[in-house]
């Protein structure tokens, strides 16, 4: 890449921001209850609809295939309906030259017995894979997932139904043979969002990062009329003690219906009051029309303004368009303002074929079971007018049971998207790049077949956050999975001219370096050189049974030599992974810690790059990957020059800790056009400010992105040829949803403990018990006391309002603004047994710890805070670093990530 010389202070813009496209989700159709497993840079996926395939991606989003790699061929599957398409929660996993096939048999059909978890085995990634024991299956009932832990032993998680649908682990001998009983960890729990409906807790994925271990799961029923199935997340500190206690209060990934039912008002259910520019009324004409009441108990619930009861009828098959079974009928006439109420969003979800008209038109025509939103704002859906407006619903008893939604949001300027919901089964893997985490899961979208999509994971410094469910049209920045910034498939060593290979690449100080090598005889990778007197290398070595790091300062060289495992193979494939983060270097054999020692700190700061070499024998490289940047947390945060005087920081268990309140500049890094940058940033006094460099092109040139504590917002700041230019202010208070920590949390009491401290002056319950949906409270604060911890100690809140909030299904609590740990909820009577809470919102005003993430482009920054898209900032800088800032205060920075962006061919 061309290195950019700054001459002059002058910079040249491009004309056209360089934006990825969007995730197009679904990225696999009609794939569901998968297992994906990357291996030498491809990514491999099988499961339920791909009756013993796999179909193989580059880069998670555009997949090849299917190829059949599988066919179960056993004596103990005793029913000719046990084929194939009965492959189901497949897990693949790779080990010393060998590749392991998992999943579960979920036969409910003549033969009870088929619902077992069964393994295979292959020498090569497409198989074939053939069952090491016909006779017997490996253990009971679904899920299998194998974990690979640093220390190399493996474990098994799986799911029994013994609590209704229970996770437990299994210790393991070796990749086919157990070592111990099941461990029973946790079920879904009553009074939480993991019970919706059905006892549920299933689909773990287990995996370990920045020295935490995670176990992503689902909970809820999987059934698509239900629309309860979400993501959670348990968060250890061994593979053996996930627990009830350590989950996360709240599911990570859950559809998207929730946050739109949270903004906006449902106009059917709660009526004309709380909206100046809508009105009904109940129109009840002679025929077939009926107006249905919603306190009508007889009828079964639906979340919006239309409620459907059980039809009596036929359920014969169908016969046109319609059932052969009596319909039902539903209107209601509104009044609107067609110019002024914004676009009127309506939701359909129904298990019957339905017909929607508006004003005679039919606008909505569905045979069978339908989950639909429809901008009634459209060209094609004209039909709404100023005035007076007709809604109509016909449907009918569905296959299996009866259900009939309809509801009506005023979506102001925001377009409705996809309904995108019941996402499950779930992969966490590192991405093509190998910095970025993404989720692999299913989902459904509006009813049709599951499918397979795919979702950024990020870290709050170690609290995990997945971004999604989003489709092709969701709203804001969720570009697919970043590429390398050198890749290449396959390397074979014999048609070198030099025992030795650099990759054709950028030089850089911090770097991720991966390949899978097969070698007969002494082969690894050149981890770093400057030239043929200065480099690391780091091998295999048949003849000595070892690996090593091997050294060249100026000539002198320096081996240091490991013992491998005795059951370690040699002439199959291996993978090395080289994280370089300035002067330290971490090696990763097969996905863990080389035995050992697995860090180095060597005495370079030049740039350097990575390559292969062979000293003996033959290799084949296989995956190599190639991106600048760095991952770092706790004490392994190094690299960082301060360039101003009188402040410093100190490297501790907690992060990076500035010890002065005078200013401090860091910077590091290589310079790069395009790059993603982000930090956990926490500081407890409201003095001072605290962030980062955004982009550092020099001292005279750069974006600055700061917490102000005192003021309490978001600054960004532009400096060119030394003089600020542009400052923008952003208040980061707003409604943030929360959930009931189990922890602290009863049938009669809930407890809700915040991330860090944070600084509040209204709190909102929803006005529907969570036991009773029916039962409709009209101040839910008379039904619960409420108290705020600080410094240890409850306190209640000063100078309240009570009222009903701007969404009339909420009450809203206002206050003197305070700062709490947490807050508890406890029911006022004492023999009132009603569980009336199980999610809040918190107006939240500020808190003590943010994550702060950027992404650079080459004319535009993109900010975001928790997550969340704050602003995008027009704004062009050549190749820049990045840094630390903070002035007044003593801020702790932690789990901070950047990594190139390389531009598109």
């Amino acid at each position: 890449m061309r290195t950019i010389r700054i001459l002059f202070i002058v910079y040249i813009c491009f004309l056209q921001g360089l934006f990825a496209q969007n995730i197009p989700n679904p990225v696999l159709p009609g794939v569901a209850d998968a297992g994906v497993i990357k291996y030498a840079g491809k990514y491999y996926i099988g499961g339920v609809g791909t009756n013993g395939s796999f179909y193989v991606s580059d880069d998670l989003v555009h997949w090849e295939g299917p190829v059949h790699v599988f066919s179960m061929d056993n004596n103990w599957k005793q029913s000719p309906g046990v084929g194939d398409n009965q492959i189901h929660a497949n897990d693949m996993m790779y080990l010393n030259g060998k590749f392991h096939l998992y999943w579960s048999v979920n036969y409910w059909g003549r033969d009870k017995h088929a619902v077992h978890i069964a393994h295979a085995e292959s020498d090569r990634i497409l198989g074939p894979y053939i069952e090491p024991d016909k006779e017997n299956w490996m253990d009971n009932r679904i899920d299998p997932k194998v974990f690979k832990d640093d220390d190399g032993r493996l474990y098994m998680y799986m799911v029994r139904f013994t609590d209704g649908n229970t996770i437990w682990v299994r210790p393991m001998q070796d990749a086919a043979t157990f070592s111990g009983d099941p461990v029973c960890l946790f079920a879904s729990l009553p009074g939480t969002w993991e019970r919706m409906d059905n006892q549920v807790a299933e689909g773990p994925w287990v995996w370990k990062y920045r020295n935490r271990y995670y176990m992503m799961y689902n909970a809820n029923h999987t059934g698509p009329e239900w629309g309860n199935y979400q993501l959670g997340i348990a968060e250890a500190g061994s593979p053996l003690s996930f627990n009830n206690g350590n989950k996360y209060a709240y599911p990570v990934l859950l559809s998207n219906q929730t946050g739109l039912e949270e903004t906006y008002v449902d106009l059917l259910r709660y009526g004309p009051d709380y909206h100046p520019l809508f009105s009904y009324t109940v129109d009840t004409p002679a025929g077939n029309w009926k107006e249905i009441s919603y306190n009508d108990t007889g009828w079964k619930k639906g979340k919006g303004g239309f409620i459907a009861r059980e039809i009596k009828g036929s359920t014969s098959r169908r016969t046109g368009t319609l059932w052969n079974t009596p319909a039902i009928y539903l209107r209601k006439t509104f009044f609107a303002d067609k110019d002024s109420v914004g676009n009127l969003a309506l939701r359909v979800t129904h298990e019957g074929d339905t017909k929607v008209y508006l004003n005679g038109t039919c606008i909505y025509n569905k045979t069978g079971a339908g989950y639909r939103i429809l901008n009634l704002g459209e060209t094609q859906l004209q039909p709404l007018k100023t005035g007076e407006n007709v809604l109509a619903v016909e449907t009918t008893k569905g296959h299996s049971n009866n259900y009939i939604d309809v509801s009506l949001f005023d979506l102001k300027k925001e377009k409705a998207d996809d309904i995108l919901y019941t996402p499950g089964q779930p992969n966490v893997l590192r991405g093509p790049n190998g910095f970025e985490w993404w989720l692999v899961y299913m989902a459904n979208k509006n009813r049709e077949p599951r499918s397979q999509y795919i979702n950024r994971i990020h870290f709050f410094d170690k609290t995990c956050y997945a971004e999604g469910i989003t489709g092709k049209n969701t709203k804001g920045y969720h570009p697919v999975p970043t590429r390398p910034t050198f890749a290449k498939a396959v390397e074979d060593s014999r048609s070198w001219k030099e025992p030795w290979k650099l990759l054709e690449t950028r030089p850089a100080e911090d770097y991720y370096f991966e390949v899978t090598l097969n070698a007969t005889a002494d082969a690894g990778i050149i981890a770093w050189w400057k030239n043929k007197d200065n480099w690391v290398k780091i091998g295999l070595d048949a003849a000595t049974h070892t690996w090593y790091f091997k050294t060249s300062a100026a000539g002198k060289i320096t081996k240091y030599s490991y013992s491998l495992p005795e059951d370690f193979p040699f002439q199959v494939d291996h993978s090395f992974i080289v994280e370089r983060n300035g002067n330290k270097f971490r090696v990763r054999l097969d996905e863990i810690p080389a035995p050992g020692k697995a860090e180095f700190v060597i005495d370079i700061k030049e740039r350097g790059i990575p390559g292969l070499f062979t000293e003996k024998g033959n290799a084949t490289f296989h995956g190599i990957i190639y991106t600048i940047g760095w991952d770092e947390w706790d004490e392994n945060i190094n690299g960082w020059n301060i360039t101003s005087a009188g402040n410093n920081f100190e490297v501790n268990p907690e992060g990076l800790k500035v010890t002065g309140k005078n200013e401090l500049d860091a910077l590091k890094g290589d310079k790069l056009l395009q790059y993603e940058y982000s930090l956990q940033i926490t500081q407890p006094t409201e003095e001072g400010v605290a962030g980062i460099y955004a982009a550092y092109a020099d001292k005279h040139n750069y974006v600055k992105v700061v917490f102000d504590y005192a003021d309490k917002n978001l600054q960004a700041i532009e400096v060119r040829q030394g003089k600020e230019i542009k400052r923008k202010n952003y208040p980061l208070h707003g409604l943030r949803t929360h959930y009931a920590d189990i922890k602290y949390t009863d049938f009669i009491e809930k407890g809700y403990v915040f991330s860090s401290p944070t600084w509040m002056n209204e709190i909102r319950l929803n006005r529907h018990a969570v036991d009773n949906n029916e039962l409709f409270v009209e101040n839910m604060f008379e039904k619960v006391s409420v108290e705020f911890k600080r410094n240890g100690k409850w306190h209640s809140f000063q100078n309240t309002q009570e009222e009903i909030a701007a969404h009339p299904g909420y009450n809203r609590l206002s206050f003197t603004p305070v700062k709490a740990e947490a807050l508890r909820f406890i029911n006022r009577e004492a023999d009132d047994l009603h569980t009336y809470l199980y999610k809040i919102q918190v107006n939240e005003l500020w808190k003590e710890s943010y994550n702060l993430r950027i992404v650079k482009k080459k004319d535009k920054i993109l900010l975001f805070v928790d997550g969340k898209e704050i602003d995008v900032l027009n704004i062009c800088l050549p190749e820049s670093k990045v840094g630390l800032y903070s002035l007044g205060c003593t801020p702790v920075f932690n789990g901070i990530l950047r990594y190139d962006l390389p531009e598109v061919e």
